[in-house]
């Protein structure tokens, strides 16, 4: 299994038609990924009760070409967890599962009481390119965010910003058309199935470029809303200038106080010695201003492009620089205005070889009991990351 893992097959056939009509016909299939494991420590107070926690994450993407315009994708999450967290995955297991697909396919192979190895196919699609055309059908990542933090166009699959160790980000089951008008517009049209009907998704989305500018507008029915939307991403002066819009409004019962707009705004700036600067603004019309209590997965579940922030306003800004060729620091904070809680997150990433690289870092939340980031605590993280 583990050859048949990190081994890459390129198979090579011909036809077998006659002489003067032979072309050579290619068959590839590729398989890449990664093992990583990641050992975190997380506590309230750095000199009481530390719980700990490893989590062994085996990633495996196989790509299929079976003809010239045809590619099948089909990526596989393999988790082994084990410490102090495995009983509150074991008590909801939906902790682990896919929350954007159709099909249910995530399973829990083994588990006990402080361990728990899950897998999870994330990606299982079929494409297929003809001319301007493009069709994709099955668990796919639809793409729509402009925003370097948070993502309002991103309806179909919105990912948290705090679940850092899935680099991939979560897919979903659906259809989407591509059309490609010339080389710089294009239209894309997306279906994503759901078993009730507040579950479905059916958007479009123009794309164009004016000038230093990639826009685009995005409309369409999003669970029990109708959405509208537009983004932007180009060059203020010299540094990259970004931002998304969505409203959403309730297709049963309308009333203009219920509408939700979500925005994004973002400037970052790379100077000549690597400093890269970065900041990002967040609104969500309905979000709150006082928290009283909030569950301890709010912050990675429940994310969706009208929820990206349970605060009403949410401000990030982050510092990196390339410390030497083989080191990058990176710290990032963010803060909820209202109540003065904030997050802070320091990481140093060490490339340890061309396929090898050691993270370290924390997420760190600070407030008030009844502060949005006061009740999360702090986590301390290493990760030993090798690609294949």
């Amino acid at each position: 299994m583990l050859a048949c893992i990190v081994s890459i097959v390129n198979i090579r056939a011909q036809t077998s038609q006659d002489s003067s009509f032979l072309e050579p016909e290619i068959r590839k299939f590729e398989i890449g990924g990664y093992i990583k494991d990641l050992q975190a420590i997380q506590f309230f107070n750095f000199n009481e009760q530390w719980n700990l926690d490893n989590l062994v994450h085996v990633r495996a993407d196989a790509r299929w070409y079976p003809a010239q315009n045809w590619t099948v994708h089909v990526g596989l999450r393999n988790r082994f967890l084990y410490g102090a967290s495995v009983p509150f995955y074991r008590l909801d297991k939906s902790l682990l599962d896919d929350k954007n697909g159709y099909f249910d396919l995530s399973r829990t192979l083994a588990d006990g009481e402080s361990y728990l190895l899950h897998s999870t196919i994330d990606r299982a699609s079929v494409d297929f390119t003809q001319g301007k055309w493009q069709f994709t059908l099955g668990r796919q990542r639809i793409n729509w965010g402009l925003n370097l933090v948070w993502n309002p166009n991103d309806i179909f699959n919105a990912y948290s910003y705090f679940d850092f160790d899935y680099e991939e980000r979560p897919g979903t089951d659906a259809l989407k058309v591509q059309y490609y008008l010339n080389s710089t517009s294009s239209a894309e049209l997306a279906i994503k199935t759901g078993k009730k009907s507040d579950d479905v998704i059916i958007a479009g989305l123009y794309r164009f470029t004016k000038g230093s500018y990639d826009f685009q507008t995005i409309a369409g029915l999003v669970r029990g809303d109708a959405m509208v939307g537009t983004g932007w991403s180009g060059v203020l002066g010299t540094a990259g200038f970004n931002g998304e819009i969505s409203a959403f409004m309730p297709r049963k019962d309308f009333q203009h106080s219920r509408a939700t707009v979500t925005g994004s705004i973002g400037l970052n700036y790379t100077f000549p010695n690597s400093l890269f600067l970065h900041g990002s603004y967040l609104l969500n019309s309905q979000g709150l201003v006082n928290f009283d209590s909030l569950s301890t997965s709010l912050l990675l579940e429940n994310v969706t492009a009208k929820t990206l922030s349970p605060a009403r306003h949410s401000v990030f800004a982050e510092i990196a620089y390339q410390l030497t060729p083989l080191i990058r620091a990176d710290l990032a904070g963010m803060l909820n205005p209202s109540d003065g809680s904030y997050f802070v997150g320091p990481f140093f990433a060490f490339s340890l070889s061309d396929n090898l690289q050691l993270l370290a870092g924390g997420q760190l939340f600070f407030g008030k009991s009844n502060s949005l980031y006061g009740n999360y605590g702090k986590a301390v993280f290493f990760r030993l990351k090798w690609s294949f």
